[in-house]
């Protein structure tokens, strides 16, 4: 679907005077009034939420909020919308779709009265109410979704990359000679056919990088190589704002980029460039060596996730935030195809606009099968920095790269390359969690992770079979520490001493003690003193049965144990 602009409705409007709002409405238009009236909400926004699901089912489209039909001027026509709340519509009409329909919803003010420009997405239908009504945008009528329509989608499936959608009226003209040769260079030095940058005309350029089809552009051209007014005019959507800040809620830089995506990935990165900072630290063999508080490796890998992942139909912008710990990339537009913060470093790559990520695959700044995310992760740790994390709900996505560095991490990191002991993405992830954590087990691994619970385990048994951790306790029960020396190198010798655990015997007289001092503990208190895991806290016990110094009263939940032993007096 090919976005609607502000200036484009406007011009749709000023036709009311003349003609019914009927006449403005098409395919991808429809004009509805609004009863302020709080009795007539429900029948409304579900009337509502049944068109919004016949324009996702077609081509995606506007529904104009405010505008009443059958009126003979503009002023009769433009009745608002009163103080309806868009974020509250916009909640209703996803809550009320399935599957969930985002809408961006955008406010239009106009002299006769305020109204709402519900922009809808192309979806992947069928899509219905969530009281099970399915429609679909036949012209300028949205009809039941029944039959051989149905048939039809099920077999074909829809569009829903944006970008891939070609502009009517648009060629290579729209498009910036500069950021043409920008482009051609890094097709040449880091493209994945640098031969197709020697292609002298360009238009067959960018047929090639399938850029230009048929001689028109699609969106993904436009945000690529656009001249300000094809941005302006087609993808208005495309900014990035940057802001440093030098408190948690004050800034004290701010700069908008709307240029072509390529010119406004360098622009950052030289603003990122000019504001970083270093960490001395030493490694054996090297004397000092500095440590970036970030890469411009991460920078880029997080900049292009946000550009090739975000939702183009979204009428927001990226936003990058500089802190004195931390860089956040904020994007319009939730997770799909089930990945979540839990499980993108495992979840097989999925992409809301595989157009776009093909062209920059072909420019070589995208990979196709999915590793930026491992790369962010394996640069900031290398580095000595905590792992990224990711923060989302339906409408945005906001990663997080933590630039504050561990000497001792980094330094115990280049150490080992040096001496060819190879630390894989897994060891880095466990080693960093444990220099922080002080223990893991099979369970909080797999939390760190991202992996099975036997993946992790086996994870932690090789570091330890490589001498880098020990274990405490045995079987599932089993959690591990740094080594003594590495874990004074990296955690100090304070945290160290204070988390050392006793021995088996040593744990196993104090849960005695306390048992005889309380004559009661219950199997999870038990745990918590001696740090086992069940299994380990039920060994414990039952050797302390068969001992006579314990008993087991009761069974399930208030099943508990007390002394055997007569208490002193």
């Amino acid at each position: 679907m090919a976005i609607v602009t502000l200036s484009e409705i406007r011009r749709l409007l000023q036709r009311l005077d003349g003609f019914p709002a009927d006449e403005i409405e098409s395919e991808t238009i429809e004009c509805k009034s609004w009863n302020t009236n709080a009795q007539a909400l429900d029948s409304q926004v579900r009337e509502l939420r049944e068109t919004v699901v016949s324009l996702a089912n077609q081509q995606g489209g506007v529904v104009i909020l405010g505008v009443a039909d059958r009126k003979r001027t503009r002023r009769e026509a433009v009745q608002g919308v009163g103080t309806l709340d868009p974020n509250q519509l916009r909640r209703q009409i996803y809550d009320g779709t399935e599957p969930h329909i985002l809408t961006d919803i955008e406010e239009l003010i106009e002299p006769e009265g305020r109204l709402l420009l519900v922009h809808v997405p192309k979806g992947m239908p069928p899509h219905t109410t969530s009281e099970g009504v399915a429609k679909i945008r036949i012209g300028k009528e949205s009809k039941p979704l029944t039959g051989s329509d149905l048939s039809r989608i099920i077999f074909t499936g829809g569009q829903k990359d944006l970008t891939a959608q070609v502009i009517p009226d648009s060629g290579i003209t729209d498009l910036d000679p500069e950021e043409i040769r920008r482009l051609r260079r890094i097709v040449e030095t880091e493209g994945t056919d640098p031969t197709l940058a020697r292609i002298a005309d360009d238009a067959e350029f960018l047929t090639n990088v399938e850029l230009l089809r048929e001689g028109q552009l699609t969106l993904a051209s436009v945000l690529l190589l656009g001249k300000a007014t094809a941005l302006a005019r087609w993808a208005p959507q495309h900014e990035i704002v940057f802001c440093r800040f030098k408190s948690a809620t004050q800034y004290d830089m701010r700069r908008d980029f709307k240029g072509p995506m390529l010119a406004v990935l360098e622009a950052i990165e030289k603003v990122l460039s000019e504001r970083a900072k270093l960490t001395i630290t030493s490694v054996a063999g090297f004397g000092e060596i500095a440590v970036p508080d970030l890469t411009m490796v991460a920078a880029r890998e997080a900049l292009l996730n946000a550009l090739v992942h975000r939702d183009y139909f979204l009428r927001q912008s990226i936003h990058v935030h500089l802190y004195d710990d931390r860089l956040e990339v904020s994007s319009p537009g939730g997770f799909i195809g089930g990945v979540t913060p839990q499980n993108i470093l495992r979840h097989p790559p999925m992409r809301r606009n595989p157009h776009l990520a093909d062209a920059l695959q072909k420019a070589g700044l995208v990979n196709r099968v999915g590793m930026g995310v491992d790369r962010m992760f394996e640069e900031l740790l290398r580095l000595g920095k905590r792992t990224p994390f990711y923060q989302a709900d339906e409408s945005h996505v906001r990663l997080v790269l933590p630039t504050v560095t561990s000497p001792g991490f980094a330094q115990f990191v280049a150490e080992e390359t040096r001496a060819d002991r190879k630390l894989e993405l897994d060891d880095l992830i466990c080693l960093r969690a444990l220099s922080v954590r002080g223990h893991l087990d099979r369970w909080s691994g797999a939390e760190e992770l991202q992996c099975p619970e036997d993946v992790a385990a086996e994870c932690l048994a090789s570091l330890r079979r490589r001498h880098y951790l020990l274990a405490h306790g045995r079987g599932r029960g089993a959690s591990y520490r740094l080594i003594r020396k590495l874990s004074d190198a990296l955690r100090g010798l304070e945290a160290t001493d204070d988390e050392l655990e006793p021995d088996e015997e040593a744990l196993r007289l104090r849960v005695q003690t306390i048992l005889e001092t309380r004559g009661r503990l219950t199997n999870a208190e038990v745990r918590r003193i001696s740090g086992f895991h069940r299994v380990g806290a039920v060994r414990l016990m039952h050797e302390l049965i068969e001992e006579g110094i314990a008993k087991l009263v009761g069974r399930g939940r208030g099943a508990h144990y007390i002394s055997a032993r007569k208490r002193r007096k």
